[in-house]
């Protein structure tokens, strides 16, 4: 991260309300126009981003309706679903908290890989959307999070229900997305996490 924005982040006043910190340029950020210049996402926009597939997928597969992967053997990417060999993954949310910040968060729409009997059990309950009754089930992040880290995490997949995604819970407690859901993330570390998928910050943080 840039040194002028790791002062900035660090120099971040805060003030109190309802019995709860607030950080005074976070909740300015959160309803702020002010548009990254690489994307034209405002920073409210930045805190749900979006992995369309697992990182083993190639990029030249295309991505089907997910009707497809009950009508369609082999190799195939679905908007929810994606079957690769001996593989399995649905689609995903991992949440992280953001301190201060009244109940905001950072979403990441990813994936989690699944062994194939879960993964049957899945796609039988999601039409229904009955998946909940699977309960929670033992899974992998199928993404690199933050992009540069090259180890999988191992992580608990909460089934939710009504047709929620289900919920990623990191459990490998070396991994840095351990700490991040645990205890939230203090908006240098959103900061960072942004920074690392290419956001142009200053167009975000500067006179926000």
């Amino acid at each position: 991260m840039d040194k002028a924005l790791a002062v900035t982040a660090r120099a971040f006043l805060c003030f109190q309300t309802k019995g709860r910190l607030l950080d005074a340029h976070l909740a300015r950020m959160l309803t702020s126009p002010r548009q990254c210049r690489c994307c034209g996402a405002t920073f409210a926009q930045l805190l749900s981003l979006s992995c369309d597939r697992p990182d083993i997928c190639s990029e030249d597969m295309e991505v089907e309706d997910n009707s497809a992967v009950l009508a369609t053997r082999g190799d195939i990417l679905t908007d929810d679903f994606c079957r690769l060999g001996d593989l399995r993954f649905v689609r995903a949310v991992l949440a992280i908290p953001l301190p201060g910040s009244r109940g905001e968060e950072f979403l990441l729409g990813t994936w989690a890989s699944l062994s194939r009997d879960d993964f049957d059990a899945y796609l039988d309950l999601f039409e229904m959307r009955e998946t909940e009754k699977l309960g929670d089930r033992p899974a992998w992040l199928a993404n690199a999070i933050p992009p540069d880290m090259p180890m999988p995490a191992g992580c608990v997949l909460e089934m939710r229900p009504e047709g929620q995604y289900p919920e990623l819970q990191v459990t490998e407690q070396n991994h840095p997305l351990y700490p991040l859901q645990k205890d939230g993330a203090e908006l240098e570390e959103l900061l960072e996490l942004l920074y690392a998928y290419g956001h142009d910050l200053p167009s975000l943080v500067f006179d926000a």
